[in-house]
């Protein structure tokens, strides 16, 4: 499911919208790419426990919040959205952070870009 509005410019999930953020500079998503690198050397070591697994997924969705949405994970949880719906919007404005970043980019992508039928 696509939870970005283009025309709108706004994430949108159940009966909340969050405006788009763009371009987005390195210095604000820096923590994104230590804290991925940090939880993949423990596990690689062996080290990281199944509590500390579910720790950085709070902390990351935390953070994703409030620098993807500008808002609070609760705030989005009140959403009444399920845990699915919640893991997608997640994974979709964190693909959007780094690697699409503004909605002309979005526009382009075949993620975002209408589907039309070929006439056979």
């Amino acid at each position: 499911m696509v939870y970005l509005n283009l025309e709108k410019k706004v994430w949108k999930i159940r009966n909340k919208e969050y405006p788009v953020k763009e371009d987005l500079s390195m210095k604000q998503l820096k923590w994104f790419k230590d804290k991925y690198k940090s939880i993949i050397k423990s596990n690689e070591e062996g080290k990281l426990t199944q509590s500390e697994a579910l720790e950085f997924d709070e902390l990351w969705w935390t953070k994703l919040c409030e620098v993807g949405l500008d808002t609070t994970m609760e705030d989005v949880i009140d959403s009444n959205c399920t845990e699915k719906e919640f893991r997608e919007l997640m994974a979709e404005v964190y693909n959007f952070l780094l690697n699409i970043s503004t909605i002309d980019e979005a526009r382009l992508s075949d993620l975002y870009a209408p589907k039309t039928k070929i006439k056979e």
